[in-house]
């Protein structure tokens, strides 16, 4: 039996066998996840939830301030006992943060200048839920518990995706194997594991809390940044759009919380790239050049939340129409107007190296796990790897970073976990590297992450220092 010969023109050429095997990646991807991922996400869910209502209620609470509110005292009043009941028990695990952002929410405006430490996005998100009911706190706190537990089942799904996405660098997947991609796939999957039972977990639960949200736009802004870079080649639709996408979602994290504004990195190693490519080509004019005002028009949108929300704070604070017109704040004469800044420093303490002192000792335990490993991961991957990652890798790896940077020396050193856990590149390593560990570092680590969690949820929930 003769075989099939196979002429010039059924061949593939090298370009299309390229492109499939992207575009092979991209479907590989985006409909596949591991089974029941979504399952032990919203296990894990329920069962953090419950240990927050369980711990609130068997441990006494070190400050009951949480109770002070009265309006909700005043609306209880008028509810059946049972309905006091719930209403009371969910007002007692808004605490810290929650208190300020959930009172946002409730009249809808910034009531203290030190209000201006939260940004807007969820008090108005939750608002806008709520648009035609009640706008009491125990609504609220109740559809911010639901809403975080949600949100951060569908990130598990997203850090899934971005993985395996950034494990198998798609951009050199022309010598990917099935071997490769099932190991990629098994490392994907550990990753969004690994984010179920984050030691930051309460952050991501806890009524008014903005980690959940962040964490998902965030990631999903990443995911879709790194599915556009399969296609840089050409630049083709798929290139501007999903690039386009991911600035979007960045932009919508940047509304949620100050470091948002630090996705900027994103789009600024694009532009890093696009430059180096053109150089390297030593043209003076290239089609790269085209893709230029997306990424700097993303950039600009990621830094307008920012913009806006300092914006509104100097119309309201120091305009000619503010109630401080005679006594104008501060912050205001200064050149920007940084009214963050300013709040941060004066009613939290917030400085360069003002968490390290020895009366700090304490939250300094509670900080530095999480800054040792982050160093640690980041120098034993780039002595090894240096720059050989896609730039969505590498755009991740120096934002975390540059937050490892801002915990050790201008944030309150404690929350350098829950500030680390809503960058997916954490994960992804911890995972990568879990992979070349043994049985026995990979038990130390999953204790560990058991057992931060659980720590938070009995102190968070009972307003302990926790945050």
């Amino acid at each position: 039996m003769l075989r099939r010969q196979t002429t010039p023109k059924m061949q593939k050429t090298k370009v299309e066998e390229d492109e499939e095997v992207v575009d092979g990646l991209v479907a590989y991807n985006r409909y596949r996840n591991s089974k029941n991922i979504v399952l032990i996400a919203f296990l894990s869910r329920a069962l953090f939830v419950t240990l927050i209502f369980i711990f609130d209620a068997v441990v006494s609470d070190y400050d009951t301030s949480s109770f002070l509110s009265n309006d909700l005292n005043a609306a209880l009043k008028e509810r059946t006992p049972r309905y006091d009941g719930f209403c009371s028990r969910m007002q007692s695990i808004a605490v810290w943060d929650s208190i300020h952002v959930l009172r946002i929410a409730e009249i809808g405006d910034y009531e203290y200048e030190h209000s201006r430490a939260f940004y807007p996005a969820l008090p108005f998100l939750l608002r806008f839920l709520h648009r035609n009911s009640d706008m009491t706190m125990c609504v609220l706190t109740s559809t911010a518990l639901v809403l975080n537990a949600v949100v951060s089942i569908v990130t598990a799904v997203v850090m899934e995706k971005l993985a395996f996405v950034l494990l198998t660098n798609a951009k050199k997947g022309k010598c990917l194997g099935v071997q490769f991609a099932d190991k990629c796939a098994s490392l994907a999957r550990t990753t969004a594991l690994l984010y179920c039972f984050t030691p930051a977990s309460i952050f991501h639960l806890a009524p008014g809390y903005t980690e959940a949200m962040f964490t998902f736009l965030a990631t999903y802004g990443a995911l879709s940044f790194a599915r556009g870079s399969m296609y840089s080649h050409k630049l083709d639709w798929r290139y501007w759009l999903n690039k386009g996408t991911s600035y979007v979602f960045f932009a919508l994290a940047a509304s949620f919380r100050s470091n948002g504004v630090l996705l900027g990195i994103f789009p600024a190693c694009e532009i890093a790239v696009l430059l180096f490519a053109v150089k390297r080509e030593r043209k003076y004019w290239s089609q790269r050049l085209t893709a230029l005002p997306l990424h700097v028009v993303g950039g600009l949108c990621i830094a307008l939340p920012t913009v806006l929300v300092q914006h509104d704070a100097y119309k309201k604070f120091c305009g000619p129409d503010s109630r401080y017109e005679k006594a104008r704040r501060p912050w205001c004469a200064k050149f920007p107007p940084d009214v963050y800044s300013f709040v941060q420093s004066e009613y939290w303490n917030v400085g360069f190296l003002n968490s390290w002192r020895f009366s700090q000792i304490g939250n300094i335990l509670i900080g530095i796990p999480a800054l040792l490993f982050s160093v640690h991961c980041l120098y034993k991957k780039y002595r090894v790897n240096a720059f050989e990652a896609p730039i969505a890798a590498i755009a991740s790896d120096i934002l975390w970073l540059v937050s490892c940077v801002l915990c050790a020396t201008v944030t309150h050193i404690q929350i350098s976990m829950r500030f680390m856990s809503v960058l997916a590149a954490p994960y992804v390593e911890i995972a990568r590297l879990g992979d070349e560990w043994g049985h026995r570092a990979k038990y130390s680590l999953a204790s560990f992450f058991v057992g931060y969690a659980l720590v938070g949820f009995v102190l968070f929930c009972n307003f302990y220092p926790w945050t």
